[in-house]
């Protein structure tokens, strides 16, 4: 069946409907992240100290030079790349207001409904992870507000870690969100998952 267009302006979640629990207890709980506008920002050639400046005049916060997460003025900003950010906001008008705010500076580019995005928990996310990310989560290397654009088997995703370190939450491009939860199921299957996708 084809999914049916959203008139409301709300941004439908790429596991929507899909919760379940998978194996014995809940060694990790899996939360779908959405609702929310997201923006990827790239800086125009030479004007990434420009567009920098301007965005962080949006978010009242100095924005990341580098893969790093911060959170200001109602936006997540994340350091994606050289000159490059992912915005993400619950703000309908945030697609519009990071490109007047950008205007000349940086591209501006909605990807409210690219991305499918969890938010992973539990006593045993370490050892899940471990099985398909491809960074060394481990706190020397690791810290909170880091952002990691990696693979996680095979799928290509945006993993920030929260404020405690008890939260990492991966953004992956919709159309591979079935890969994303393949490969979480059978990663969190020995330990128990919950996932809330609804």
């Amino acid at each position: 069946m084809a999914e049916q267009p959203f008139t409301d302006g709300t941004h439908r979640g790429g596991f929507a409907g899909l919760s379940r629990r998978i194996g014995s207890g809940a060694g990790v709980t899996a939360v779908e992240r959405a609702g929310f506008a997201a923006a990827s920002v790239l800086a125009r050639k030479g004007q990434a100290g420009a567009a920098a400046k301007a965005l962080a005049a949006v978010a009242g916060a100095i924005v990341p030079d580098g893969p790093k997460r911060v959170t200001a003025g109602g936006l997540t900003v994340l350091g994606t790349g050289p000159g490059a950010w992912l915005v993400l906001a619950e703000r309908p008008s945030l697609v519009a207001d990071l490109a007047a705010s950008l205007a000349g500076v940086a591209a501006v580019v909605d990807q409210s409904d690219a991305y499918a995005s969890l938010a992973l928990s539990g006593p045993r996310l370490t050892e899940v992870l471990e099985t398909g990310v491809r960074v060394d989560l481990h706190p020397s290397g690791f810290s909170a507000d880091d952002v990691a654009v990696t693979a996680v088997a095979h799928v290509g995703v945006i993993l920030w870690m929260s404020d405690d370190r008890e939260t990492v939450t991966l953004a992956a491009p919709r159309s591979m969100a079935g890969s994303l939860l393949h490969w979480l199921e059978a990663a969190a299957r020995p330990y128990g998952l919950v996932l809330d996708a609804d």
